[in-house]
């Protein structure tokens, strides 16, 4: 039988995944860390164990005694700072191996880490490629001639801030940059931006841009939307929401355009 740790933050792909991999046969351990986002609604795993985030050697270690063959990195977790850490040697070792303010760079040594410890790797795109965005109009409604430059504005600036490591997500609304996504995540960023439009929160309009950063790994934390993202759009009466096809989970998909479509919101890959 194929073991799978899922190493796992807030969100609902743990519980995705944890599912996948259960249908599939699998035994499925997931692991969470103290302090940090949790996963909802998980299905009955074989074991939910909490470690301090830093704990590296001790994780290793109960993955091995579970004889884990396959690891999955999934959900967000919020950017720690070293000294809340609290690492043990092996933890020291690998942080040493990172530079700690670029999220990407810490994730490809946690990456490289489990495939040097002799485990297999295993991502939504290996387990459930369904999930993943299609390419096209996805819903009745699309963008006009203005918006599509909108939506090249922000796949502009989400180039640029991608570089920086800043985040995957945009909002802009005629012809401005509403705002970037950073640590706060999408969700407040919607929130946040529909405060900023004419009219404040009363008013209506501006695209999400959501994308994968050029230069991340697709084996964690690829952008991901679902039926929540459509709903705080509608509920914030914004205009549409722009993906990337291949590189997007979007989740509950059926549920999610037809709630777009309800609202008369666009949704496109592209």
């Amino acid at each position: 039988m194929t073991t799978l740790a899922i190493l796992a933050g807030g969100d609902p792909l743990p519980t995705t995944i944890a599912q996948v991999a259960l249908g599939n046969g699998w035994a499925v351990h997931v692991v969470t860390f103290a302090g940090q986002p949790q996963p909802k609604a998980l299905p009955a795993v074989a074991s939910i164990t909490q470690f301090p985030l830093g704990q590296i050697g001790h994780i290793l270690a109960h993955l091995k005694a579970h004889k884990v063959s396959h690891v999955a990195l999934a959900g967000h977790l919020h950017k720690p700072s070293i000294l809340s850490l609290k690492p043990d040697a092996t933890g020291l070792k690998l942080l040493a191996r990172a530079v700690i303010k670029h999220d990407d760079a810490l994730l490809r040594v946690v990456t490289d880490f489990l495939q040097e410890e002799g485990f297999n790797l295993v991502t939504i795109q290996d387990l459930a490629p369904n999930l993943l965005a299609p390419k096209g109009i996805l819903t009745k409604a699309k963008p006009n001639a203005e918006e599509q430059e909108d939506i090249a504005l922000a796949r502009s600036t989400l180039a640029v801030i991608g570089d920086l490591d800043i985040g995957q997500a945009c909002i802009v609304h005629n012809g401005a940059i509403l705002g970037v996504e950073a640590v706060e995540g999408t969700d407040t960023l919607i929130e946040r931006c529909a405060t900023l439009r004419d009219g404040g929160a009363q008013g209506k309009g501006g695209i999400l841009v959501k994308r994968a950063k050029d230069m991340q790994t697709d084996l964690a934390d690829l952008p991901t939307v679902g039926l929540q993202t459509v709903q705080l759009l509608a509920q914030h009466h914004y205009r549409g929401l722009c993906i990337q096809p291949g590189r997007t989970l979007f989740l509950n998909q059926s549920e999610t355009l037809a709630h777009a479509n309800a609202h008369n919101l666009f949704v496109v890959s592209e």
